[in-house]
Order: structure tokens, then sequence, then C-alpha cells
């Protein structure tokens, strides 16, 4: 898996929660406890000493009032290969996308939608064997779909289990708690659809 030079790397990432924290005037310790993690690990987090988890990665930014995703839209330079033809069409070239290599991870995301103002939440996910969303499953509002492009996906929803080969796709609504790792030998590549955007 390739990690670019638009990668957010730890400390980035660290300063993006940082700031976000302090512009809500919040303290170290009411993050930790509103994100369910202790108060060290957020302060380690800010200076890019400890990788989260993306599992407890959402939960610091939810806490914070963003998502995920929207490390998507301030992740590296501004995208240059973003074409609008008008204000409802857009092609965003491959390699010129807003691309993420989570810190501590060999997870990869690219925003193929072209922000998260519009109705769905396009995503290209790439892992390495053996990555996954780790922790505890992912619950929120709205409906999933994916695709897997190559390599093998482990998915759960509920208590129920499945491995997506390539081709496979799976659809769900995302309030019934799911969670994926890349198994196999090969990297994974799916593409991952999310309405209304709250990853």
């Amino acid at each position: 898996m390739k990690q670019g030079d638009d990668s957010l790397d730890a400390v980035a990432l660290g300063g993006l929660i940082r700031e976000r924290r302090q512009a809500q005037r919040m303290s170290l310790s009411q993050l930790a406890e509103r994100a369910g993690v202790s108060t060290s690990f957020v302060s380690q987090v800010e200076r890019g000493v400890a990788n989260p988890t993306l599992s407890s990665l959402k939960s610091l930014v939810t806490a914070l009032g963003f998502s995920v995703g929207e490390l998507l839209e301030n992740a590296g330079p501004k995208v240059t290969g973003q074409q609008h033809i008008d204000d409802e069409v857009a092609v965003l070239r491959a390699g010129e996308r807003r691309r993420i290599v989570y810190p501590g991870t060999q997870i990869a995301n690219e925003l193929l939608s072209p922000n998260l103002q519009k109705r769905m939440e396009i995503i290209w996910v790439e892992a390495a064997p053996g990555q996954g969303s780790g922790g505890h499953p992912h619950v929120h509002e709205g409906e999933e779909c994916g695709v897997v492009i190559s390599g093998a996906m482990k998915f759960a929803v509920g208590s129920n289990e499945w491995v997506l080969n390539p081709r496979d796709a799976i659809y769900f609504p995302s309030t019934r708690p799911h969670s994926w790792e890349s198994v196999g030998d090969e990297d994974l590549v799916a593409i991952w659809v999310i309405t209304p955007p709250t990853f």
C-alpha cells in the first residue's frame, strides 16, 4: 500500500484534534471523559506520540463534534485534479484526490465524492492484511454499501459475519453494529458508500 506525501501523520492528526478541542474550550480531561479514553492517551495523541486505532479515533472526533470523514477534507494539500463541470458534476482524477493514511496503520482512504456536503460519502478503501476497523463495532445513522475490488474483507453486521471477495458487495443499515478486517494474503481494495455522510 502506497503512502504519499499527502498522508496525515501522527503529529498533524494530533494538531487537528488539539485545535478542535481548544476551539471548543474543552480540557483534556473533558475530551477524555466524552470519548471514553484516558486523559494521558488524549495528551499523547495530541502530541503525536500515540497512534489511535480507528475505533478510538472515531470516539475522539465524535466527542469533538466532527467525523473521521472530515479528516479527508482537511488532509494534505488542496486537490488540484477536481474539475467542476457545474454545481452538480465533479470529476476527481485518480492520484489527485484527498487521501489519508491513518497514523500507525496500513489503512488509507480517498474521498471519491467531491466533499461531505453531498447526500453520499463515497470512499476508496485500501488496507493491508490484518488491518481493520479495530475495537468495538461502529454504529451510526444511515445506510452503507460496499464492494470489494481486490483482496478479501471479513465483515460483521450484528452477530453475522461474512468474507467478501472481489466483486462481492454488502448493503446494510448503519444503525446495526458493524466492523471489518482485511483478510487473506493481498491488500484489500474496496469502494464504500455511506448516506448520509457520517464516517
